[in-house]
C-alpha cells in the first residue's frame, strides 16, 4: 500500500500530515501538549490555542514534499507563534518532520539556504537564553533540543538523499554498461557477418568462376577435342570441392566443433583450403587456358590461419587473373624468407577491364586485403607497367603465430 502511494506525492503528504494531527491530538488528550509540562504558555493564553497551532502545522506540512521549501518557511512561521502562544510539542514534531523532507525532496540551493535559517535560530536561541538568565544549563538544553527536532531529521534525509542520488547513478551506469555491451554485440555480429561473406564470396564466386571459365573453354575446343574431357573433369572436380567447402563451413556454422573455438574452424578450413594444396589452383587455370608457374614454396609449419589465408589470397588471384586476362601466362611467387611469408601474383595487362578502370574497389580486392589484415599483414592489388600484380605480406612471429591485428572494415563493390 505504501509502495503504491510512494508515486503518489500529495496522497503520501496527506496521510502523513493525517498521522502527525493523530499524534497531536493524543498528546492533546494525555495532557503532554505543553514543553516542559503545564506551565502554560507565558501570555497565560487557552489551552486549545495548540490545537489551532497543530492544525495549522499539519496544513503546512501537506506540502512537504511538492514544495517543501515553502513548506518550511511557513511551518517555521507556526512554530514562533506557537512559542509565544501555546508552547506546545506536537509542533516541534511537525517541524521535524519538514526539515526532513527538505533534506531529502529539495535542491541543493534550498537545502543550503536551510542550514543557514538553522544555524541563525540557533544563534538567535542561544543568545536570547543567556540574555534572559545567562544560565549554561538552558543553552545545553536548547542545542539538545535542536539537536534531537530539527538537526538530527536533516541529517538523516541528507543521508538518505544522498543515497538515491547514488543508486541512480549506479542504475545509469548500469544502464550504459549494457548499451555498451548491446554495441559489443551488434558490432560482433556485423564483423562475423562480414567474415561469413568473405568466406561465401572465396568459396562460391571462386569455384564458380572457375567452373566458367572451364566450361567457356571446353565449348571453344568443341566436343570432340581431346582438352574438353579434361575441362570436365577439372569442372566435377571444383563442384566436389565447392561442396566440401560449404560443407565444412555448414559444420563449424551448426557448432560442430564448437569446442575448438576459432583454431577449430582454421582447421576445418584448412582441410580444404591449403597451400599444400596449391595444384588444385594451378590445374583449374590451366584448364581454362591460362599456364601458370610457381616459383619457390611455402614453410612446412605454417600457422593454419596464414595456410589459409595465403591459399585465398592466390585463388582470388588466379580467378581474376584467368578471367580479365585469359590465355596469358600467370606466375605465382611464394617467397618465405625471415618471418614474413610473401605472396605475389602476376599476369599481363590485356588492354581488358580491371578494378582500376571502375574506379570503385572490388569485393576480390577488398576481401584478400581483409584477410591479410586479419593475421596482421597485408595485401595489394594494382596494375605496375605492363603487369597487374597482387602482392601480399603475411608476417609470423618466430613461434609461428600471427601477429596481433585489428580487423578493417569491409567495403561494398564488384569482384574483379
Amino acid at each position: 500500500m505504501w509502495s503504491r502511494m510512494a508515486g503518489r506525492p500529495r496522497l503520501r503528504d496527506l496521510v502523513v500530515c493525517l498521522a502527525f494531527l493523530a499524534l497531536g491530538l493524543v498528546l492533546y488528550a494525555a495532557d503532554l501538549t505543553v514543553i516542559g509540562g503545564n506551565s502554560g504558555s507565558p501570555f497565560d493564553m487557552p489551552r486549545w490555542l495548540a490545537l489551532i497551532t497543530l492544525a495549522a502545522a499539519c496544513a503546512v506540512q501537506s506540502m512537504r514534499s511538492t514544495e517543501p521549501g515553502l513548506s518550511f518557511a511557513l511551518c517555521l512561521v507556526v512554530v514562533g507563534v506557537d512559542v509565544a502562544l501555546a508552547q506546545s510539542i506536537s509542533v516541534w514534531l511537525v517541524l521535524s518532520d519538514v526539515a526532513y523532507a527538505v533534506a531529502l525532496y529539495a535542491g541543493r540551493r534550498t537545502v543550503h539556504v536551510m542550514y543557514a535559517t538553522v544555524g541563525a535560530i540557533t544563534v538567535l536561541a542561544v543568545a536570547s537564553v543567556l540574555a534572559v538568565d545567562g544560565s549554561w544549563r538552558s543553552v545545553l538544553l536548547i542545542l539538545l533540543w535542536l539537536l534531537a527536532l530539527v538537526i538530527s531529521p536533516i541529517g538523516y534525509g541528507r543521508a538518505i538523499a544522498e543515497h538515491r542520488l547514488a543508486a541512480q547513478s549506479e542504475r545509469e551506469r548500469s544502464l550504459a554498461v549494457a548499451q555498451l555491451a548491446a554495441r559489443d554485440r551488434a558490432d560482433a555480429v556485423a564483423d562475423e557477418r562480414r567474415r561469413l561473406a568473405r568466406d561465401l564470396h572465396d568459396i562460391v564466386a571462386g569455384h564458380l568462376s572457375g567452373i566458367a571459365l572451364q566450361s567457356a573453354a571446353a565449348l571453344r575446343a568443341g566436343p570432340g577435342s581431346p582438352i574438353t574431357a579434361e575441362v570436365l573433369a577439372s569442372v566435377r572436380s571444383n563442384s566436389v570441392e565447392a561442396l566440401g567447402e560449404m560443407r565444412t563451413m555448414i559444420e563449424v556454422l551448426g557448432g560442430v566443433d564448437a569446442e575448438t573455438g576459432t583454431d577449430g574452424e582454421q582447421e576445418q578450413s584448412r582441410r580444404t583450403a591449403s597451400l599444400r594444396r596449391l595444384d588444385r589452383l594451378v590445374t583449374t587455370a590451366r584448364t581454362a587456358g591460362s599456364p601458370v608457374t610457381i616459383t619457390g614454396s611455402a614453410p612446412p609449419a605454417l600457422p593454419p590461419s596464414v595456410d589459409v589465408c595465403a591459399y585465398r589470397i592466390v585463388a582470388e588471384a588466379l580467378t581474376n587473373a584467368a578471367r580479365h586476362a585469359p590465355a596469358q601466362p600467370i606466375s605465382v611467387s611464394l617467397d618465405a624468407t625471415g618471418t614474413d611469408l610473401a605472396v605475389t601474383v602476376r599476369n599481363p595487362l590485356t588492354g581488358g577491364d580491371h578494378p582500376a578502370d571502375t574506379g570503385r574497389p572490388s569485393h576480390g580486392l577488398v576481401n584478400m586485403a581483409l584477410r591479410a589484415e586479419s593475421v596482421g599483414g597485408r595485401c595489394s592489388g594494382g596494375p605496375q607497367g605492363d603487369w597487374w600484380v597482387v602482392d601480399a605480406s603475411l608476417p609470423l612471429r618466430s613461434d609461428g603465430t600471427p601477429v596481433d591485428h585489428t580487423p578493417g572494415v569491409d567495403a561494398p563493390g564488384v569482384s574483379r
